[in-house]
């Protein structure tokens, strides 16, 4: 058979494969090509800025969509009426994420273990969602 027929036939599984193997060379090569980001992610934690107790609610620009992850608060009423809850292990459900992503406004967690609340934002957080805060509920615990 002609070498030059067999490329043609075969020339988008050749370029297919010589992509790949270049981006296999530029991540055994390089620094910064396909990093694991998670310091970036994790920056608002760190700095605290992800942190907000009741009375910072008012400040938050657009509507609030708060998560209550399955915890009973002692939130004012007012709050309480605008909430939605759900399970800390149901976050990343379809219907949910969907819920989260479509959300125009902040999105602010709340349980009485404030570790739920740490973990869910930082999964969000992994996931590229910004505009996400841990409601501070006076006499949750803190691990």
């Amino acid at each position: 058979m002609n070498p030059m027929k067999l490329l043609k036939q075969y020339r988008f599984v050749l370029i297919v494969f010589v992509l790949m193997a270049l981006l296999v060379l530029f991540r055994s090569f390089s620094r910064t090509g396909f990093r694991y980001d998670a310091a970036r992610w994790a920056e608002s934690s760190v700095q605290g800025s992800n942190l907000l107790t009741v009375d910072q609610l008012s400040a938050l620009t657009g509507e609030i969509l708060l998560l209550n992850l399955g915890s009973e608060p002692g939130l004012p009423g007012q709050l309480m009426d605008k909430t939605v809850t759900m399970s800390p292990e149901s976050i990343t459900l379809k219907e949910n994420l969907r819920l989260i992503r479509k959300h125009r406004g902040p999105v602010v967690l709340f349980s009485d273990d404030s570790s739920f609340s740490a973990r869910v934002w930082m999964v969000l957080a992994e996931m590229g969602m910004k505009n996400v805060y841990i409601l501070q509920v006076p006499g949750s615990e803190t691990n």
